[in-house]
């Protein structure tokens, strides 16, 4: 199956949303043999959205956990919370001190101005973006060009993606349609998840749909009857991948701390151990410049992202 991942002239458009650390130790790492940071005062509560199994999830985040708590000098805590908004509202209130966001609700909180972006992993591959992709069924009449969506079935994530929402309402109004998207499509259906929206459209519940391609990629892996029906019809542009982003009045010393491990964590024996129990090569700085291709996409959407809702709209 071959992919036309160009579509019409939207080189804009960025989409959400990878996943981030696919960690697979399940005992924490052991002590480093060098010496120990220096002493800082307090400690960091990091929030994490629990994608699975809660056990499960703590045993795969245990080990960066410890690496940090070592490298800062300082307890390092990973809270799990329910959703991007009690997220939100827990780092306006001081009660964590960051969390690991998704392209679109990072973007979202940067221009709250409530946190500062400070790193994000780089995948096994050297990847540390994602794109969000549109998708149909093979032989379908459906084409990027969204005056072929009219009146069909749509199967969309949840309105706090930029894949799975941002991406193909970006499409939509750049075609000149500005009206509500509901009204445009028979039926607009909201899953939940990217490999359910893949699902919808595989068993014909659905005429097209839109994910992030990580999650496409997966699926297509593992289901080669997935990769002989559905055809991709275009793609984004990159956007990066879940990164860390504190609260803007974490302590300067804390925030240094932080960054410097982990940005450092590839270049000891200690970190890279870390690093592969997670299933990434290393984490890369990350700024607000690097969610200049979601902001852009939310201005095609119409979509005004310092009030958008933070928790997952269906």
């Amino acid at each position: 199956m071959k992919r036309a991942y160009r579509g019409v002239g939207v080189a804009l458009l960025a989409c959400v949303v990878g996943a981030l650390v696919c960690a697979c130790g399940r005992e924490p790492a052991p002590e480093s043999p060098q010496p120990p940071a220096a002493a800082v005062t307090g400690g960091i509560t990091i929030a994490l959205l629990p994608e699975r199994n809660v056990f499960e999830q703590k045993k795969r985040y245990q080990p960066l956990q410890d690496y940090l708590s070592r490298a800062c000098g300082c307890a390092v805590t990973f809270k799990l919370l329910d959703n991007y908004q009690l997220i939100f509202s827990e780092i306006m209130e001081s009660r964590v001190d960051g969390a690991f966001f998704g392209s679109m609700n990072g973007a979202i909180s940067l221009l709250r101005g409530a946190v500062e972006m400070l790193a994000r992993p780089v995948d096994l591959k050297g990847v540390s973006t994602y794109q969000g992709v549109i998708f149909t069924r093979a032989g379908s009449d459906v084409t990027i060009d969204p005056r072929t969506w009219r009146d069909k079935r749509i199967a969309l994530v949840n309105k706090a993606t930029t894949a799975g929402y941002l991406y193909p309402l970006a499409l939509l109004r750049h075609s000149g349609y500005t009206a509500d998207p509901a009204a445009f499509f028979r039926a607009m259906s909201f899953t939940g998840s990217h490999d359910a929206a893949m699902l919808s459209v595989f068993k014909g519940e659905a005429d097209l749909g839109a994910c992030k391609n990580t999650v496409y990629d997966e699926q297509l892996r593992e289901h080669p009857e997935i990769a002989e029906t559905l055809r991709v019809l275009g793609e984004s542009a990159a956007v990066p991948s879940n990164g860390l982003g504190v609260r803007s009045g974490l302590d300067p010393a804390l925030k240094a701390k932080l960054r410097e491990a982990l940005l450092g964590m590839h270049q000891n024996e200690d970190g890279q151990r870390v690093l592969r129990q997670i299933g990434t090569q290393r984490f890369i700085a990350t700024d607000r410049a690097d969610y200049e291709p979601v902001f852009a996409m939310a201005r095609d959407a119409g979509v005004d992202l310092a009030g958008w809702p933070l928790r997952d709209l269906h």
